[in-house]
């Protein structure tokens, strides 16, 4: 069934009544919510985000006692944020009015306070960071065998669906969470092999890593929200991981990192953080036919990987010459930090008849099709994404680490964030295999 209780558009969604602020804000927006008979209602706090969060009750009544000068007030500070036949909710409204009174009370002053952001849709908006049309099913194949070094292994998150337990990553896992685990279904969809299919292509480059499964999506559903996921990251400052691979994502309709999220990614600045760029590139001459393009703009910012804070990768397709037909290019998506292969790449998956699945954006509803596979035991397939390239980019930059004996963090930044001035680098192999920084091109 859709979920009521969330605002879409083509560019985000968004829980219509919940709220997030800094608890240094609380008194001022309790304040002004009760000014205008809005309740408030506790639900959850980190005091590793410093953020609680909160459902709201009679925001449009309480909103319209404002006067309609606020819908424009609104819009002509939004100019361009509502595509045509979209208005502001209540929410925003509201949001915009907290912020509008505190600058005119307090020189500019304006309350941390945001939204709950919304992640869906693999396939397109306003998720994006996912796969790209259906596994296939693939010859066995072996993960690379682990060296016998005796050396504390790298270790990286995996924040994505629960995982299948596939045989052949045996003992190349632990759980940081309970439910990480995929429960035996009578019927399996498509989505809830996207985990499994994560790890193996980041184990295929990372042999010598061991993965932590965190799981934040709802694997029938590709679902997610931004406090789950940003809570789920500072969880994870427990488990000594020197990176975490975030194989979704979401955009915002002004553009601006969500704060949720952008205070998640300071405050596990100690982990390497490698994220799929999104799959809303429009190359249709290249498609094959009858591909659905995502509804988000190539050009739209999907986060986390556009946050300064985060690796960004981008697909490439499979002569490596040039960026995916679903993946924005370089001139579209200018903070892309490397490109790697992300076209029907290998990996495990789940075994047996799988149904394929997908999503009506506009209904917020998940459909299972009448497209299935068989995938002979234990499980393997091909599949193409950003997701998988992300996966790829992250094992390879793992797996470097470890083969020079440096830890993951000070590779990363040799990478990413040192000696602006040199050449683009192909680091690992010649395309169209390998992982390309292009974070300093020119």
């Amino acid at each position: 069934m859709a979920d009521y209780n969330v605002v879409r558009r083509r560019i985000e969604a968004f829980r219509s009544d919940e709220i997030v602020l800094d608890p240094k804000d609380l008194r001022q927006v309790r304040q002004r919510l009760d000014a205008l008979q809005i309740t408030m209602t506790f639900l959850a706090a980190s005091a590793r985000l410093g953020l609680h969060r909160y459902r709201l009750g009679g925001i449009a009544a309480g909103v319209g006692s404002l006067g309609p000068g606020l819908v424009e007030r609104v819009r002509a500070a939004a100019a361009g944020t509502y595509m045509e036949g979209e208005t502001p909710s209540p929410l925003d409204l509201l949001l915009f009015h907290l912020r509008e009174a505190s600058a005119a009370a307090h020189q500019g002053y304006q309350p941390v306070v945001a939204k709950v952001r919304v992640y869906e849709n693999i396939e397109g908006s306003p998720y994006s960071g996912g796969s790209v049309g259906d596994p296939r099913p693939v010859a066995a194949f072996d993960l690379p065998a682990r060296s016998d070094s005796t050396r504390r292994r790298p270790r990286i998150g995996i924040l994505d669906t629960p995982l299948h337990p596939h045989p052949k990553l045996a003992g190349r896992y632990l759980l940081g969470s309970p439910g990480a685990l995929l429960a035996a279904e009578p019927q399996q969809v498509s989505f809830s092999g996207h985990a499994i299919f994560v790890a193996s292509v980041a184990a295929a480059q990372a042999p010598d890593a061991e993965f932590v499964i965190y799981p934040v999506l709802d694997e029938k559903k590709l679902t997610t929200s931004s406090w789950e996921l940003a809570t789920t990251m500072v969880g994870a400052l427990d488990d000594d991981l020197d990176m975490m691979i975030i194989a979704l994502g979401g955009a915002t309709a002004d553009g601006r990192e969500p704060l949720i999220l952008a205070r998640a990614c300071e405050r596990t600045s100690g982990i390497v953080k490698v994220a799929a760029l999104g799959n809303n590139g429009q190359d249709k001459a290249a498609a094959p036919e009858g591909t659905q393009f995502s509804e988000l703009p190539p050009n739209t910012p999907i986060w986390p990987a556009a946050s300064s804070t985060v690796i960004a990768v981008g697909a490439r397709n499979e002569a490596g010459d040039a960026a995916a037909y679903f993946c924005p290019t370089l001139e579209e998506a200018p903070w892309t930090d490397c490109t790697a292969p992300g076209v029907n790449l290998p990996g495990f998956f789940l075994p047996g008849q799988v149904w394929m699945a997908e999503l009506d954006v506009v209904a917020g509803v998940v459909k299972v099709t009448d497209r299935s596979a068989v995938f002979p035991a234990p499980g393997h397939a091909t599949w193409s994404g950003t997701s998988f390239a992300a996966a790829y980019a992250g094992g390879a930059i793992a797996q470097k680490a470890y083969s020079q004996g440096v830890p993951v963090r000070e590779l990363a930044d040799k990478l990413f964030w040192e000696d602006p001035d040199r050449a683009p680098t192909t680091y690992d192999s010649a395309p169209p295999a390998g992982l390309d920084i292009v974070r300093f091109m020119k």
